[in-house]
């Protein structure tokens, strides 16, 4: 797996929530954009940006955390280990495992919430 593709996606989803976040702030403060004028599709479409970007930011990391530990547990002298070797060789498969975990509830949830119900 690539992992500085995965570390780009999960810095920049991170960076353009801060920022977007930021702004948002700065124009509602200045009384530029309220709730009010953006309507209730409008605060919809803002937590579905944010949604989509989160789960963005969530799935990249998945790979990132696994990395970062199988290389810290090598650090460590636990490399020889059979479930360190194991999760070494099938990395791939773990990751792929983990998104369809989450790909799953997300499955489930929308399909129990109405989509009038989902930000409220």
């Amino acid at each position: 797996m690539n992992i500085k593709l995965f570390t780009i996606v999960f810095l920049g989803s991170l960076g353009l929530i801060i920022v977007s976040a930021v702004i948002g702030n700065i124009l509602e403060e200045k009384g530029i954009l309220t709730k009010e004028m953006i309507g209730p599709k409008g605060v919809t479409a803002v937590l579905s940006f944010y949604f989509i970007l989160f789960c963005i930011m969530a799935f990249s990391l998945i790979p990132l955390a696994l990395r970062f530990f199988l290389n810290m547990q090598v650090k460590i002298s636990n490399g020889e280990f059979v479930l360190i070797r194991w999760l070494q060789t099938h990395e791939q498969s773990v990751v792929y495992g983990f998104w369809g975990l989450i790909i799953i509830g997300l499955i489930i949830i929308f399909s129990l919430v109405k989509p009038s119900e989902m930000f409220e």
